[in-house]
């Protein structure tokens, strides 16, 4: 049996990135290109912080598996650049191998080297120096460095210049300084006591010094022994013999000279420039009449909306009211029990003071009905008391014998109106007493209204 493998990293990339002090996994695919399934064994021969999972798998033939490659957090990429994974038989015979490199992602380091070229000289006097600067990139990817230098008043550096080299590629230029001797800092020299020029890397930044005594040497035929000393210029030396006859104390001859130095600094950066009050351009007419409009506008919709606010807040708010209903309900008669009547013929004594004295009160009964139905007197003695007629006989008593049935309680609706319709009747003077009866099945009282010819409330 011959066993023919094939073994390739599944991000068809020529090398793995790795981020140090954090794990971190990769995919590589075995392709089994025989003609029988082979189980294999797969094991990291370098580096040893790396393992793979799984470490035994089973290929069919013309099929391809995955495994993943797992590196630890303490992966170094100063000792560990490389992988290498075998992949082996049952019987330990190898029948493949897997390399591939490894780098450390966001990795940006460099090596720095600076010294002097050559003077500048215009007019045969040194105006500056040309400086020969060269960087190494230990990147393991192409980087770009941004090279700059520590300032000094009286020294000018070119702009940040940027440079992008690959892994362990190198470079070198000239840098061109020019140097105003006139100005001095603080300390008052003329220059600083060292040239640093740095570059920011991944763990800080790569700096490259030169001190000003190497440049002194170099320059030595140039120099003046105003360049080789801290001294006051002429103008400050005045400043301070004026202060020392004012008869200032020490502590405020000390603050005055501190403020001429801060002077003299801002003096060689350069002179701020005036501030000019500037005003505002005038708006136009139509522009201002239209911001106050807007200004109104903003203002009503603003009122509109805390009112509309308000009063929703009060109707929703507002107790619930019950309103009656106003329609008619139209009650057809029920169908009642044959009443008994009993009719007591009245004495002619009874019939004398029925016609000659006063006007009768007004009977109200009330006969209980069958269930669900409600009868109510009805008061029709006042609907003809102005009338001047011959007495009546006395009405006969009107008395209905229900029948007893169990009482029955229903729902009470409150807002239901009743109205009887086609109900005439004319009484003589002394009235007589009328029973009304209606059915109901959720009324539990209700007011009864006397109407005349001409439709007024007379009871």
């Amino acid at each position: 049996m011959t066993a023919r493998f094939a073994v390739f990293a599944q991000d068809r990339s020529a090398r793995w990135i790795l981020v140090p002090g954090v794990a971190s996994t990769r995919q590589i695919e075995i392709r089994n290109e025989s003609d029988d399934s082979v189980e294999c064994h797969l094991r990291v021969e370098h580096p040893p912080t790396a393992s793979a999972s799984p470490a035994v798998l089973t290929i069919q033939p013309h099929h391809t598996r995955t495994a993943d490659i797992i590196f630890l957090a303490n992966w170094s990429p100063q000792t560990e650049s490389s992988l290498l994974v075998s992949l082996r038989d049952q019987q330990g015979q190898q029948l493949a191998t897997f390399s591939h490199e490894l780098v450390a992602a966001d990795s940006s380091d460099c090596a720095l080297a600076l010294d002097v070229k050559e003077p500048v000289l215009v007019d045969g006097k040194l105006a500056g120096f040309k400086l020969w600067f060269s960087i190494a990139s230990k990147s393991p990817t192409p980087r770009r460095f941004e090279i700059d230098f520590v300032r000094h008043p009286s020294l000018r550096f070119p702009e940040r210049t940027a440079v992008t080299l690959a892994a362990g590629e190198a470079t070198a230029f000239e840098v061109p300084v020019e140097w105003n001797r006139a100005v001095r800092d603080l300390q008052f020299w003329n220059h600083p006591l060292k040239i640093e020029a740095f570059v920011p890397a991944s763990h800080g930044r790569r700096t490259a010094v030169l001190s000003w005594e190497t440049i002194e040497r170099r320059l030595d035929k140039y120099l003046t022994d105003d360049d080789r000393v801290a001294r006051i210029t002429p103008a400050q030396q005045q400043q301070r013999g004026n202060t020392g006859q004012s008869g200032l104390s020490p502590g405020q001859l000390k603050y005055t000279e501190l403020l001429e130095l801060k002077k003299l600094e801002q003096s060689v950066v350069g002179t701020a420039r005036a501030r000019v009050p500037v005003r505002p351009a005038e708006q136009p007419a139509h522009a201002k009449a239209s911001a106050r409009w807007s200004a109104v506008a903003t203002l009503a919709t603003t009122a509109f909306a805390v009112v509309g606010l308000v009063l929703a807040a009060l109707f929703f708010l507002r107790p619930p009211v019950v309103h009656p209903a106003t329609t008619p309900v139209h009650v057809s008669p029920p169908d009642l029990p044959t009443p008994v009547i009993t009719v007591h013929k009245a004495s002619p004594r009874t019939k004398h003071l029925a016609g000659t004295g006063p006007v009768a009160k007004p009977v109200w009964t009330s006969v209980a009905a069958a269930q669900g139905q409600t009868v109510a007197g009805v008061d029709s003695s006042q609907e003809q008391a102005h009338a001047q007629a011959p007495a009546a006989p006395a009405p006969a008593a009107v008395a209905l014998a229900p029948a007893a049935q169990p009482a029955h309680h229903v729902d009470v609706n409150r807002n239901a109106v009743v109205s009887l319709n086609s109900v005439d009747a004319a009484y003589a003077a002394g009235g007589r007493a009328v029973s009304v009866a209606w059915s109901g099945s959720a009324q539990a009282g209700a007011t009864v209204q006397v109407l005349d010819y001409n439709g007024k409330i007379i009871a």
